[in-house]
């Protein structure tokens, strides 16, 4: 088993506001190995997951110093709470950090995902699922609360009482892929977007926020108050998803020969995939490459680098198997230096300005 003194080799220390401890600054995301799946209709699955290799997978993680983990009811159905439930009991519930999410499942008779009773039902499962009888975080997944915001204040409500109850020891929010303040004082959609996700923030009052961030993410400009700022300015923590772009950020998309993916795998409607950026990833990381020199790993160090750079923040990974979260971290033993950064950075320009003009209701397609 890893000692403290290990793990710090091997991750900074970093304390998230929010979380219940100091915790290495990687934490393992467990989206991925939830397995193929659907929520009414709508795929939300990863295809490729064996079991057995993602809890080996979760254990190489802990092996390496991981000890936050991260998953939601809806990832696989239940299938990833599970697995990881199985991992929890195999080690020490006291030395992790587990949070989970509630928004999307709706009740068995169709009732609306956050009505009390639904809430209290999946937080149940959750609990059961993962071996355990209290969460450190627990997440407001969705941002549909109902006509007029319905179950708004009811939700807040039920969460405050689980608080006031020691089964979660935190609340969690899902801010916007893309934010500044200042957007919220605009016209159109992303004006929507903006002051819709202040006045949550201003409603549910949550002590930790999770936000996708990455190398092509649509970046604000000089002036602007981004999620980070915003959050340090709070005193409320962020974790941070999909840093590594689903993968795509790896490079190992061939968008000449473009993967085909099952009709319960997201990424068969995800434009991420398309074979237009992951031709714009690619170039660009051939010719950060070049412009760079003979730089191992360029590229993942590059992407865990630019997520790393948010020194308030812990930063989720998604796997799959061992030999892909070992590489993660292994990779994140080694930082880039600032200059290959950018150069990266600067290459993906092209792919962040094909993906910022998307119609944003088809952009967002994680869950």
């Amino acid at each position: 088993m890893t000692t403290q003194t290990e793990t710090e080799m091997w991750l900074p220390i970093r304390d998230v506001p929010g979380l219940p401890r100091p915790i290495p600054a990687i934490g393992a995301g467990c989206w991925t190995i939830g397995g193929p799946a659907a929520n009414q209709g709508t795929p939300i699955g990863w295809d490729d997951v064996n079991p057995d290799d993602a809890l080996a997978g979760l254990h190489a993680a802990y092996d390496l110093g991981v000890r936050l983990f991260d998953t939601a009811d809806v990832y696989g159905m239940g299938r990833s709470e599970q697995l990881l439930g199985q991992f929890v009991s195999q080690v020490s519930r006291a030395g992790l950090v587990l949070t989970s999410k509630v928004g999307y499942q709706p009740g068995p008779d169709g009732g609306h995902p956050y009505a009390p009773n639904q809430i209290r039902r999946q937080f149940e499962h959750t609990l059961t699922h993962l071996n355990t009888d209290y969460l450190d975080v627990y997440f407001l997944h969705s941002g549909d609360f109902g006509p007029e915001d319905r179950y708004l204040q009811p939700a807040v409500d039920t969460l405050q009482d689980l608080l006031r109850q020691g089964a979660i020891k935190a609340i969690g929010l899902r801010a916007p892929h893309e934010f500044a303040v200042e957007w919220a004082d605009r016209d159109g959609l992303i004006a929507a977007q903006a002051a819709r996700f202040l006045h949550l923030f201003q409603t549910v009052h949550p002590e930790i926020l999770t936000v996708r961030h990455n190398l092509l993410s649509h970046q604000v400009s000089e002036g602007e108050t981004d999620v980070f700022a915003f959050a340090r300015q709070r005193g409320t923590g962020v974790l941070i998803k999909q840093a590594l772009g689903q993968g795509v950020l790896l490079g190992t998309h061939d968008p000449a020969s473009p993967r085909r993916f099952s009709a319960l795998d997201h990424r068969s409607r995800d434009p991420l995939f398309a074979p237009a950026i992951l031709h714009a990833v690619r170039h660009g990381l051939r010719n950060a490459g070049v412009a760079a020199g003979d730089v191992p790993g360029l590229e993942i160090r590059a992407a865990l680098g630019f997520a790393l750079r948010q020194q308030d923040a812990a930063v989720l990974v998604g796997f799959r198997d061992a030999a892909q979260i070992t590489a993660t971290i292994t990779a994140a033993r080694s930082p880039i230096h600032p200059a290959d950064l950018d150069l990266v950075h600067r290459a993906l320009q092209p792919a962040r300005d094909l993906l910022h003009h998307l119609p944003p209701p088809i952009r967002q397609t994680d869950k």
